[in-house]
């Protein structure tokens, strides 16, 4: 029985509610932001879970290297369905925007939905392809949890280049991180541990079944040659991955007309907005999951993140990672080895100085010299053995890095070493003081009981530092011996000052100083220059005799003492004048 249709006024506005309610339940983009992932993120699961999002799925949007800019701008809106008929539609922008948030349809039909909680959403990270850097690429797709939208250009798939330069360190980088957290290490967090991903792999140029089926088989003997080149952990409860399923859960290959790929993010291959897909988690993880990544050092550039999780200081910002799926391996490998590195280093200084460090080990300085060539023999032993790494520059700063940052840590020990000699050569100085007699010669000794002192610290201060060049931003020798002089002759002063005050210190009495005049100088401070120096004794000439010429003195003149009435004296020469 077909009913007639309602004429009331009423009638038309029930299809209109309807439309307007089944355009407020459709999918549509809560946010979009321009920060630097991946903690951007974080920004849009917030956003997510304003609008009332109880479960979040997290993915990555990549592309090979010849999809255009264009293409790829106009697949990020038809791949996700957005219209640009939404209020925050128009902040997706590819290039610009680095991640957007999408709420789900909620179900209420559909057994098992979260219609008891507020709905589910997706958060997608799309990272710029030429601006993003590999480590960000791959910091972002272990964020999102290894799930991941990758289009592949069928020019790449030909010619079999291009296809992995940012997916292929991603998958390195994901590898470890889940290795690491199944060890316990930390790197990846717990939630990787049993955080299941998905791969849609989208094809553009391929329509048909058959074409898909090509691409694929194109596509799978690539990633078999990626996996094989790539580094991957060694450890007794991880295999190596040889093929693509060994890495994803789940591998779907599609068109570059498919719509509402987000809705095909599970798994399980059921619905994406189900709260118990395995792909779905809780807005409060899914933010942890990011943090997880930040604050374990795959991110960039973060330094004061990193340091302030690291057990060990962090002396350098972490370097910038713009090459190649080499220098991200050797970071990934190198930065934790040389950590360990620098640790047994410590470790084996700390042992022989104590835990303190103020125990004097007399042959600091060789100490030092044998543990650093030990942790750099170590490093470039384990280095060694990936030969990829003798060339990568990423490898080369980490071993400088290493080599800066284990004299930077022995230079805090080497500064308490050197206070406790100063200590114990004080205490010396002053038992050497104690066993001196107090006599007026009490100065005279004292300072040369601190000069014995001083050059034994001098002596012993030589041996505390290192043979190598790097020691020369230390604390100079020089300074420290003049500040141990210092304190010596500060000390014998208040010494003396007491001794003296008590009486039982007097110093020798100082002698009188005499002045005597010679008879053969009438005028030792010279003559009056007014006057001829003759006129003085006699109007008659002078001779000058020469040096030679005392023989001028007869023999009788001496025998008599007549010759010393003739002596004057002559300031002005270096000889003497007589009478003739």
């Amino acid at each position: 029985m077909i009913s007639k249709p309602n004429r009331s006024p009423r009638g038309p506005i029930l299809p209109f509610l309807l439309l307007l309610l089944s355009t407020a339940d459709a999918s549509h983009v809560v946010s979009g932001t321009t920060a630097r992932l991946p903690m951007s993120l974080s920004t849009v699961i917030q956003d997510l879970e304003a609008e009332g999002a109880s479960y979040v799925t997290t993915a990555a949007f990549l592309t090979s290297q010849s999809v255009r800019r264009s293409t790829c701008s106009s697949l990020l809106r038809s791949l996700f369905s957005i219209s640009g008929e939404g209020d925050h539609d128009d902040e997706v922008i590819y290039g610009e925007t680095t991640a957007f948030g999408k709420k789900l349809d909620d179900d209420d039909d559909d057994e098992g939905s979260d219609a008891d909680g507020g709905g589910s959403g997706v958060a997608i990270a799309c990272p710029s392809r030429g601006e993003a850097t590999v480590s960000e690429v791959s910091s972002t797709v272990v964020a999102c949890g290894g799930t991941v939208v990758y289009v592949a250009d069928e020019v790449d798939l030909g010619r079999g280049e291009g296809l992995f330069d940012a997916l292929g360190p991603a998958v390195e980088r994901l590898l470890a991180a889940r290795a690491a957290a199944e060890s316990g290490d930390g790197g990846g967090g717990t939630t990787l541990k049993h955080r299941p991903s998905t791969l849609i792999v989208v094809f553009t140029g391929a329509a048909s079944a058959a074409e898909i089926e090509s691409s694929r088989r194109l596509f799978e003997a690539s990633a078999a040659k990626m996996l094989r080149s790539i580094i991957q952990p060694v450890a007794a409860t991880s295999h190596r991955a040889t093929k693509l399923s060994d890495v994803f859960d789940r591998i779907e290959y599609v068109s570059s007309n498919e719509k509402d790929v987000d809705m095909q993010l599970c798994p399980a291959g059921g619905k994406v907005g189900r709260k118990n897909s395995p792909s779905a988690r809780e807005p409060a993880e899914v933010a942890g999951s990011v943090r997880t990544v930040v604050e374990a050092g795959l991110v960039e550039n973060v330094g004061p993140m990193v340091e302030m999780a690291a057990k060990v200081p962090v002396k350098q910002a972490c370097p910038r990672l713009m090459g190649n799926a080499v220098d991200l391996a050797a970071a990934r490998v190198l930065g934790p080895l040389a950590k360990t590195c620098l640790e047994e280093c410590l470790s084996l200084v700390r042992t022989s100085c104590g835990a303190d460090g103020k125990k004097v080990v007399p042959e600091f300085g060789s100490l030092c010299d044998a543990s650093v060539s030990r942790a750099l023999r170590d490093f470039d032993a384990a280095a060694s053995k990936t030969k990829r790494f003798q060339k990568s520059p990423v490898a080369k700063r980490i071993r400088a890095d290493l080599l800066e940052n284990l004299h930077s840590e022995l230079s805090d020990v080497y500064d308490v070493q050197v206070s406790a000699l100063q200590a114990a050569a004080f205490d010396a100085f002053r038992a050497r003081l104690n066993k001196l007699r107090i006599t007026p010669n009490l100065a005279n000794d004292m300072n040369d009981a601190a000069k014995t002192s001083l050059d034994e610290f001098a002596t012993a201060a030589k041996k505390l530092r290192p043979s190598s060049s790097a020691s020369a931003s230390w604390t100079g020798l020089s300074d420290q011996i003049a500040n141990v002089r210092t304190k010596f002759a500060r000390h014998n002063a208040e010494r003396l000052l007491a001794a003296r005050a008590s009486g039982q210190f007097r110093p020798v009495p100082r002698k009188g100083v005499t002045v005597g005049m010679h008879w053969l100088l009438p005028k030792p401070f010279g003559n009056d220059y007014r006057q001829e120096p003759w006129l003085e004794h006699t109007a008659d000439d002078l001779v000058f005799a020469p040096v030679d010429g005392v023989t001028d003195v007869g023999g009788g003149d001496v025998r008599t003492g007549d010759w010393r009435k003739g002596v004057v004296p002559a300031p002005t020469s270096g000889e003497m004048m007589y009478l003739k």
